[in-house]
Parts: C-alpha cells; structure tokens; sequence
C-alpha cells in the first residue's frame, strides 16, 4: 500500500546563533500523490531536509499541517546511514520491525545485494553497503511513505550509479510514496515522476516540473538535455 502525502508549512523558524530568529520556511506547500516518486531540489540551505523532518514526525516547532494517512508506515533514509556499530546487518534491519520473529531478510537482501551481508557489522562495510543497508532497513517495514535524505552523497559515481538503480527497482516494485531530496539535479532527473524546486531561504515552491519520459527511455543525452533546460529557466538555483 502506498499514501498520498502533503505538508503545509506557513512558517518555520530557527533560533540565530547570536540569539535573533531565522525564518526558514514561508508558505511551502507539496504534494506527493500516492505511489508517486517526487523529487526535491534547492540550494543549500532551503529547507529541503527540515521539510523530511516534518513530514516524518521528527520536527513539530513550525506552523502548518502535514496531510498523511492514519497509520501510514513511514520510512526514512538519512543522510548518514545511521547503523548501530555493535549490531550486525540483519539485527540493525530488524531493529524497525514491531515484530521481528516473523520477518525473512533473505529476498529483501538478495534484492539489495546484502545477502552475504547479513552477519557483518558496520565498521566491516563501505559507505556503498551501509547505504544498501539503510535503504534495507526502511523498506524492511513496507512503508507506505519513503523519504530519502541525499541517499547518494560522498559516493563514486559508481557506486551511486548501482544504488540509484536500487532505489528505482525498489520503488517500482513496492510504490511507496517517495519524497527524495537532492542537490543533484541529474539524480532528480534519472529517479522521479516530478521535480519540486525550491527558492532559497525563506524557501518557497518556485517551479513543479513534471517528468513523463519512461524512465527506460532517460538516456544520458536525454538527462543533460533537460539539466541544460532548467539550469537556464531557474539560474541560481539548478547546477
């Protein structure tokens, strides 16, 4: 099952460093349709990571609403992989579970590439892995909504290249809602439905850029092409 998703955020505000007030976010609004795949783009800063935070229930200090299903399964992969270092890879994954002693890791990990994994600890895994097994971790539970924090920072492009293709086999397979941010406008360009641009602080929806192509179809030229048009319709703010 999968759930619509939407977050009204009228204002978010953050203590200065020298004791004043930020304000974050003005008047955000999104809107993820269930099972869609959205991506959030913007410059440093813009609130694309607080807007995850609020959405997963991590941060109630703003004005607004967010629109969720009673009882949706929220799954969320950090920015850092976040594993306990004195648990193995199939205890971290079972960690989310309400029920562990039901629950087979074998296909989720075969699916992931972590089936020989699965008794390592952390600190035996490259930042690749740790990824793989934080994304094994949210959708150990079936979640009905799926936040991605920058899933794909400080890897090779390699690396990043195997685990977008992950990413993509598993939202197709389970169609969770996928809210993902990004500072990469390609990555935004090869994994989702639609793009959502932000402006910088206070940030604000600045454009919604539907992507309709098939994924099957997005070519190499085809994401240049469409990163060479949005860096010249929103200058500043797509690299």
């Amino acid at each position: 099952m999968s759930a619509p998703l939407e977050i009204h955020v009228a204002r978010k505000v953050y203590r200065g460093a020298e004791g004043g007030t930020v304000e974050a976010v003005r008047g955000l609004d999104i809107a993820v349709p269930a099972g869609g795949f959205t991506a959030l783009i913007g410059p440093s800063g813009c609130g694309k990571t607080t807007s995850l935070r609020i959405l997963a229930g991590l941060d109630h200090d703003y004005e607004g609403r967010v629109v969720l299903a009673p009882g949706a399964r929220i799954g969320f992969v950090f920015q850092e992989p976040r594993l306990l270092p004195w648990r193995t890879v199939e205890e971290n994954v079972r960690l989310v579970l309400d029920d562990p002693r039901g629950f087979d890791p074998g296909p989720l990990f075969a699916e992931l590439g972590l089936d020989e994994m699965a008794r390592r600890y952390p600190t035996e895994l490259s930042l690749g892995l740790a990824r793989r097994v934080a994304l094994a971790r949210a959708l150990a539970i079936r979640p009905d909504v799926l936040l991605l924090d920058e899933p794909f920072t400080s890897l090779d492009e390699t690396t990043a290249g195997r685990l977008r293709q992950l990413v993509l086999a598993a939202w197709a397979r389970y169609r969770p809602t996928t809210l993902m941010v990004t500072h990469n406008v390609r990555e935004a360009l090869q994994l989702a439905e639609r793009i959502v641009l932000l402006a910088p602080r206070p940030s604000h929806v600045v454009a919604e850029i539907p992507l309709e192509t098939p994924h099957a179809e997005r070519d190499e030229a085809w994401v240049e092409a469409r990163r060479t048009d949005l860096v010249r319709a929103h200058p500043g703010l797509v690299a």
